[in-house]
């Protein structure tokens, strides 16, 4: 009898063994290090990554980075984490990666989204609705489109159609600075009903500051429609599993975005705290976030971030 009493601890304990709650992630997951396009939409969903890490007892680095560095610095083992890969306009920066092995798209984060040239309604409704419409505008528009940061995949895009000629736009230029840039560009038309061709996207508070119609005829360049995933350094999620299950559960909506950029734009809050009121307010979305997912010493995680949010 007592051999089969003492069986049964040893097997009871190996149970307790091989089934444990969670494990402690790795010394060197306790560091995740971000990429920041410098983006509306990437300064949000970045803060909302940051704020869940920061109530897992993770460290968070993020930064700023160009597309094009931002792939070579997950290459590099420099980043770990990119929430930014929009699709599929940014295929020719991160081809080449994926191709090699380097980095790995884990998850959609976004999905409906829409990335291409646009115009203010009052120039739709005056003929120009369509990319083969724009040649026909050159004096009115001065043979310029407004796009954003210099090295940025919807400025490649324009370049290749103007150097291809395409929709008869080889005589026009491409005016780029930065989001803030363009967009200051386009408040100014809009202000003196001018018309103006500029790179545009949804999710972004632009959609609801201005009158926007979205050119067609311009699939084959930037796609019918968009979406944004999520990419990190190659072997991150095997080496990193409990932040790896996070971020495969980590999936946006435009409502949301859109939400929290709007009240970045409008009160001028650093987005890691609007990032955190939008959590605080929003403990559904938490709460399926965080499925599965255990602080980063392995305790619960859900009732760990829900007191970080309190704070």
């Amino acid at each position: 009898m007592k051999k089969k009493i003492l069986a049964s601890m040893v097997f009871l304990g190996m149970g307790l063994r091989v089934l444990p709650a969670h494990a402690a992630e790795a010394e060197a997951c306790q560091m995740v290090r971000i990429g920041d396009v410098g983006w509306s939409d990437a300064a949000v969903t970045n803060g909302v990554a940051a704020n869940l890490l920061a109530g897992l007892g993770y460290k968070t680095k993020t930064t700023m980075v160009t597309l094009a560095v931002a792939y070579l610095s997950l290459e590099n083992h420099q980043l770990d984490v990119f929430l930014s890969d929009w699709e599929p306009s940014g295929a020719s920066y991160i081809d080449p990666y994926l191709k090699r092995g380097k980095v790995e798209r884990i998850v959609k984060n976004l999905a409906g989204a829409r990335y291409t040239l646009a115009v203010p309604d009052y120039v739709a409704k005056q003929g120009l609705t369509q990319f083969k419409d724009i040649a026909g505008w050159a004096s009115k528009l001065n043979s310029t489109i407004y796009g954003i940061e210099s090295g940025n995949d919807g400025n490649k895009i324009v370049l290749d159609i103007i150097k291809a000629n395409d929709f008869g736009l080889g005589k026009f230029h491409l005016n780029e600075s930065s989001e803030q840039g363009m967009l200051s560009q386009v408040s100014r038309a809009v202000s003196a009903q001018k018309p103006i061709v500029f790179l545009a996207w949804e999710p972004h508070p632009m959609n609801m500051n201005f009158h926007l119609t979205y050119l067609s005829g311009g699939e084959k360049q930037f796609g019918a429609s968009a979406e944004v995933n999520t990419i990190v350094t190659s072997g991150y999620v095997e080496k990193c599993p409990n932040v790896g299950h996070l971020l495969k559960q980590l999936t946006f909506t435009i409502p949301a975005e859109n939400e929290m950029m709007k009240e970045v734009a409008e009160t001028h809050a650093k987005p890691e705290k609007v990032a955190k009121d939008w959590l605080k307010a929003h403990p559904e979305a938490v709460e399926k976030w965080l499925d599965g997912v255990s602080t980063a010493d392995g305790k619960p995680g859900l009732s760990a971030v829900k007191t970080y949010l309190d704070q």
